[in-house]
C-alpha cells in the first residue's frame, strides 16, 4: 500500500511538471507570435533594412521616388503621343 501511495505521488508530480511545461510552451508561443507580428510590421514599414533612398544617398547618387518616376514616365509618354 505504501508503494502505491509513492507511485501516486510520483505520477501527480509528473503531471504537475507536465502542466508547468505546457504553460511555458504556451507563453513562449504567445511571445513568438507577438515577435513575428512585430517583425512583419517593421519589415513592411521599411525599418529592417536601408531604403533605396538611404543607399543612394550613401553612394552619392540621385534617388527618384516612385511618384516622381511615374510622373516623368507619363510626361515622356505624353511627348511621344503628341509627336505622332
Amino acid at each position: 500500500m505504501k508503494r502505491i501511495k509513492q507511485i501516486i505521488r510520483y505520477v501527480k508530480a509528473l503531471f504537475a511538471f507536465a502542466d508547468s511545461i505546457e504553460a511555458k510552451v504556451s507563453a513562449a508561443r504567445e511571445k513568438t507570435e507577438k515577435l513575428r507580428q512585430s517583425i512583419l510590421a517593421k519589415a513592411f514599414s521599411g525599418q529592417l533594412v536601408e531604403t533605396e533612398a538611404e543607399i543612394a544617398k550613401k553612394e552619392g547618387r540621385d534617388y527618384e521616388t516612385a511618384e516622381v518616376l511615374l510622373e516623368r514616365i507619363k510626361a515622356e509618354k505624353g511627348k511621344k503621343d503628341t509627336k505622332k
